[in-house]
């Protein structure tokens, strides 16, 4: 068999797709078949919190505010602003609460508060 017939198994694999080679009168499994995530399982509920930040001097205190906010299990994504002096952290609220969010970054010198919604 050519090579060039596993380079495209190959690649129709990685895709996602099974692929099978004809090798004569027989077949050769070029991927196997990967098992499919059920999409509510990966999709868990977030929500999205606010959160006003005192302290913050640089773009250096940004990223360690957002790596603590990160490591935290449940946080999805964190995005902050130095101009703004504000988190804004989706997470699962079913893993992480609010005030555990506001703890991380306290624990680092700074002060966070919740945000008053619609601020």
């Amino acid at each position: 068999m050519a090579k060039s017939s596993w380079i495209v198994g190959g690649i129709v694999g990685a895709l996602g797709f099974g692929a099978l080679t004809v090798l004569g009168p027989r077949f050769a499994d070029v991927c196997c078949p990967r098992p499919q995530r059920a999409l509510a399982s990966s999709e868990a509920a977030t929500a999205s919190v606010a959160l006003s930040i005192e302290g913050m001097d640089c773009a250096a205190c940004t990223a360690a505010i957002r790596t603590a906010l990160k490591r935290l299990d449940g946080v999805r994504d964190a995005r902050i602003s130095f101009v703004e002096k504000r988190a804004v952290v989706e997470y699962e609220p079913a893993r992480v609460a609010p005030r555990q969010l506001v703890e991380a970054v306290n624990r680092l010198g700074y002060r966070a508060i919740l945000a008053p919604a619609g601020s």
